[in-house]
């Protein structure tokens, strides 16, 4: 990239893009290619269409759609009015996007065939102005395809916007307690989240991103959206991840960029055709949104030649708060964290009453800086549950920073498990369990138990054509640890549930078990 960019909102980051570079390809998703120039002309003729159904600037508008072409078209055409984004996940299911569309107060909602045939669009037409279906067509309903045909030509109101207050999206959290939460993210925090990438990648506009992870998530939005824009280069959207199919599209677009989730790699790594692909265009790209083990990271830089570099955020930080370079950086103990804060972000880890913690202590890790988001949409108790007055975010998740200001994940502090006083990390018995050579994934979860409180169970999945026993998997955690943080139960299981960004759901895994527990 040439010098670095003033702060503007993303819609005036897309029109440098479209100035500077209007026969550069923007994105392809096996359906069309688009060049920035024609991107704009589509994003113009749908900002105009849903400009004459009533959109004005601060209105919400809902997005639903898997990882095509039109979900950029839309994100832009709707941020040019000043409006907001509302994405959610496309496997959401009915009570989920009933409070969605309610808590926002959506005024229009673009949906898939996919969606109207597991929720129905009979079922939410009545909280909103218009449902607008995408590449399907719907009795009594406006069509993507008849607002692009359809629109008269207007003169678009030009929009005065504010990127530090105004908000770009509302995304809404997995939820794995009560409802989601809308964390509020301003067009600083994405357009800072597009330069955080583009800097820590050194991205360029000759780079290709492979959009493996989805656009609703936050990881899509910060670090494939955004960071594209950014550095003007070419997005390649994958619908449904397919280990196969990834590789291929890296051989066939010469991608450069692949960002994804341990769960990703770990099953590209598994590709028993792994090494007939062409991968040497590949370059550099994240590695985040859940823990990665040290020996999977490994295998990503040794086999895929991919010179990854491991991420952490959250949502409300619009992604990247810390980041691990690993050009210099070989040792397993720097392989194990999340490396150090990015450029305009600050992290400490504090006790219960939020005061700060020596080096080397766990605690919570709670960031501060350009990313953190704006706050909850219509809660703001929670919002204020989560941010201090002095703009600290608490993340929830345990940690521990190093003198050189290494940050190691620990895990969750609900997900802490205490037995007989003592506290167990997931985290740690998990990082041994993937270095074992059987073994494709892991989950250690806490159990009741009526004398210790809770026991350590670890859920594994075997990679293919591998056996292993119980006893097995025990005898080797034991050469590691105190008998203490052994599982003292081992499962195997064909596939874990997954949220749509990859991430194991470790919940409803808990509440698998327990229900097999109680019906035993």
């Amino acid at each position: 990239m040439g010098n670095e960019k003033r702060l503007v909102s993303i819609s005036q980051l897309f029109a440098q893009a479209v100035a500077e570079r209007p026969e550069g390809e923007a994105v392809y998703d096996l359906t069309r290619r688009l060049t920035y120039g024609e991107l704009h002309r589509e994003v113009d003729r749908i900002a105009a269409s849903i400009s004459q159904m009533g959109v004005e600037k601060g209105d919400r508008i809902g997005v639903c759609l898997p990882n095509w072409h039109e979900v950029i078209v839309l994100y832009l055409a709707i941020t040019k009015l000043g409006a907001i984004v509302v994405p959610f996940n496309t496997g959401y299911r009915s009570h989920e996007v009933e409070y969605i569309i309610k808590n926002s107060g959506m005024k229009l909602v673009f949906v898939s065939e996919e969606f109207n045939r597991n929720i129905g669009i009979n079922a939410i037409s009545s909280y909103v102005d218009h449902v607008i279906p995408v590449r399907f067509a719907y009795e009594n309903c406006l069509s993507y395809n008849d607002l692009l045909q359809d629109h008269q030509p207007v003169n678009l109101p030009t929009i005065e916007m504010d990127p530090k207050n105004d908000v770009f999206c509302i995304l809404y959290t997995s939820g794995t307690t009560g409802f989601p939460k809308g964390a509020m993210l301003t067009h600083e925090n994405v357009f800072y989240a597009g330069k955080t990438v583009t800097e820590c990648n050194a991205c360029t506009q000759e780079d290709v991103f492979l959009v493996a992870v989805p656009l609703f998530h936050v990881f899509g939005v910060a670090a494939c959206f955004s960071a594209s824009l950014y550095s003007q280069a070419k997005l390649v959207l994958l619908e449904r991840f397919r280990a196969k199919h990834a590789l291929e599209l890296v051989e066939q677009e010469k991608v450069t960029i692949h960002h994804g989730v341990p769960t990703m790699f770990i099953l590209e790594l598994n590709d028993p055709d792994l090494d007939s692909y062409d991968l040497s265009s590949l370059r550099t790209g994240f590695i985040a949104a859940s823990p990665c083990p040290a020996e999977v990271i490994k295998g990503i830089r040794e086999r895929l030649g991919l010179n990854i570099c491991v991420a952490y955020g959250a949502t409300e930080t619009t992604a990247t708060v810390t980041i691990t370079k690993l050009e210099n950086e070989q040792e397993m103990n720097v392989l194990e964290t999340v490396g150090r804060a990015v450029k305009g972000a600050e992290v400490r880890i504090v006790n219960d009453t939020r005061e700060e913690v020596l080096p080397g202590e766990v605690g919570e890790i709670c960031c501060r800086g350009l990313g953190i988001m704006k706050g909850y949409y219509n809660a703001p108790e929670q919002t204020q549950a989560a941010m201090d007055p002095e703009g600290w975010y608490y993340t929830g998740d345990l940690g521990t920073l190093d003198e050189t200001g290494y940050l190691r994940i620990v895990g969750r502090k609900k997900e802490m498990i205490i037995r007989g006083g003592f506290n167990i990390y997931p985290r740690e018995i998990e990082e041994i369990l993937y270095r074992h050579e059987k073994i494709m994934e892991a989950a250690v979860i806490g159990l009741p138990d009526p004398v210790l409180g809770e026991y350590v169970c670890a859920v594994i999945k075997l990679k293919h054509g591998a056996e292993a026993d119980s006893e097995e998997i025990k005898e080797y955690v034991k050469t590691f640890f105190v008998n203490y943080k052994v599982p003292s139960k081992i499962l195997f299981v064909e596939d874990f549930p997954v949220t749509a960004s990859g991430k194991i759901m470790k919940g409803k895994l808990k509440e698998r078990l327990l229900d097999e527990q109680m019906s035993s």
